[in-house]
C-alpha cells in the first residue's frame, strides 16, 4: 500500500496561516512563541519546498498559491470542528442516559423470541447485549423494568402457562426490579409503566428487546409522544423474516436496519451496546 504524504507539516501550515495574519516578523514570532530567526529559517525552509511564499524587497509575502493553501487549511480545520464537535456533542447526550433519572426498559426478553427456538431472526448476539447492558446497569444502581408480553390464547408463543411466557433466565429480574404485563405492542398501552417511570422521576428512557419492528417501535414512539427522552440500543433488539404484500420474503436484517432508521428520525436516539458501555 501506498503510503500518503502531506506536501507541507501541521507546523507549516500553522505558520503559513499566522503569517498571511500577521503585520511582520517580530509579531509573528511572538504569536509563535519562537525566536524570530528560527520563524525566519522556517518560512525560507517552506518557501524553497514549494511556491507559497517570496521575497519582494528583502520581504516575505505570499503567493497567490499560497493564498489557496491558507483558504483551503480554513475551511479543513471548520470543517474539522465542526465535525468533532458533533461527536462532542452526540457523547454528551449518550452519556445523558446514565443520570439517575434514566430507567432501562427490557421488552419481550422472553423465550418465546429466543433466537434458537425462531427461524427467520436476525442478530443472534440480542441477547448477549441485552445481558451486558442489564449487568452495567446494575452495576450503575439504575432503575430497571422489565416488560413482559401475555396472552390468553393457548395458541400464542406468550400463552401464560406456556413456556415461551416467561422471561429469558440470565435475564431474570432481581427483587427490587418492576415487571409489567403487557397485551398491545407498545409498552405504555394499557399498563402502569408510565406511572413507575413517573414515580421513578425518569425523564431518560433505554429500550432493549424484541422486537425492533413492533413493540420496539410501538413504545419509542408513544415514548416520544409523552415527551420521554428516549434511546433505542440497535444490537439489544432484533426482528424476524416477514412475508410482503406480493408474497416475497423481506429478510430480517432489511427490516431490522429500516426500522432502526426510522425510529432514529423520529422517535428516539438509537445507539450501540458499545456507546452504553463507554
Amino acid at each position: 500500500m501506498t503510503r500518503l504524504k502531506f506536501k507541507l507539516t501541521s507546523e507549516q501550515l500553522e505558520l503559513l496561516l499566522a503569517f498571511e495574519n500577521s503585520q511582520g516578523l517580530t509579531q509573528l514570532a511572538e504569536a509563535m512563541t519562537k525566536d524570530p530567526s528560527v520563524i525566519s529559517r522556517n518560512l525560507q525552509r517552506i518557501a524553497e519546498e514549494l511556491p507559497v511564499l517570496k521575497k519582494v524587497k528583502g520581504r516575505w509575502e505570499m503567493t497567490p498559491l499560497g493564498v489557496q493553501i491558507n483558504a483551503q487549511t480554513e475551511a479543513y480545520i471548520k470543517l474539522q470542528t465542526e465535525l468533532l464537535s458533533q461527536v462532542i456533542n452526540d457523547n454528551n447526550i449518550i452519556k445523558s442516559i446514565f443520570s439517575k433519572n434514566s430507567t432501562l426498559i427490557i421488552i419481550n426478553a422472553q423465550n418465546a423470541l429466543l433466537d434458537s427456538t425462531q427461524e427467520g431472526r436476525n442478530n443472534s448476539d440480542a441477547e448477549i447485549n441485552i445481558k451486558k447492558i442489564l449487568d452495567y446497569w446494575r452495576c450503575k444502581k439504575r432503575p430497571v423494568i422489565h416488560v413482559k408480553h401475555a396472552s390468553e390464547k393457548p395458541e400464542s408463543l406468550f400463552y401464560r402457562k406456556h413456556f415461551g411466557y416467561e422471561i429469558l433466565k440470565p435475564l431474570t429480574p432481581m427483587a427490587n426490579e418492576i415487571v409489567i404485563e403487557k397485551t398491545k405492542s407498545s409498552a405504555f398501552r394499557d399498563t402502569n409503566l408510565e406511572d413507575y417511570l413517573n414515580k421513578e422521576n425518569s425523564t431518560n428512557i433505554i429500550l432493549v428487546g424484541f422486537t425492533a419492528n413492533e413493540c420496539i417501535d410501538a413504545t419509542a414512539r408513544d415514548a416520544s409522544e409523552k415527551d420521554f427522552s428516549t434511546f433505542v440500543v440497535g444490537d439489544a433488539t432484533a426482528t424476524f423474516d416477514l412475508i410482503d404484500s406480493s408474497n416475497k420474503l423481506v429478510k430480517a436484517e432489511r427490516i431490522q436496519k429500516l426500522t432502526l432508521a426510522n425510529i432514529n428520525a423520529f422517535y428516539a436516539k438509537v445507539i450501540s451496546t458499545f456507546e452504553v458501555l463507554l
